[in-house]
């Protein structure tokens, strides 16, 4: 019961927080109206979870000629840390509540 409680929330948590990312990725690499109510308030959310990255390896931000918005690999590196992270976690967090001795094995 703990076990699948703790795991739900960790999940929910994860998700979020994977959302967020990817969805501002995908919102400055299509040009989003940053003056829209729902794009700004993405941006503001999603701030919190990609600033660590910002300025890694030195990435900067490239525009895209097509659609008039911004490739931010920053955006991009935190979805994909944040999604290895939580698939790890989730995986510790399962194997270590699930874990069971199991009896010797003895040939007769």
């Amino acid at each position: 019961m703990l076990r699948s409680l703790v795991a739900t929330i960790i999940s929910i948590i994860w998700v979020c927080v994977l959302a967020l990312t990817g969805a501002r990725f995908l919102a400055l690499l299509a040009g989003a109206n940053r003056d829209s109510e729902v794009v700004s308030w993405l941006y503001r959310r999603s701030d919190f979870w990609v600033k660590p990255f910002f300025g890694m390896f030195g990435l900067a931000n490239k525009a895209v000629e097509n659609t008039g918005g911004v490739f931010e690999p920053a955006s991009l590196l935190a979805f994909i840390v944040y999604l290895v992270g939580g698939m790890l976690v989730l995986s510790l967090l399962r194997n270590t509540f699930s874990f069971r001795p199991r009896r010797p094995f003895y040939l007769p």
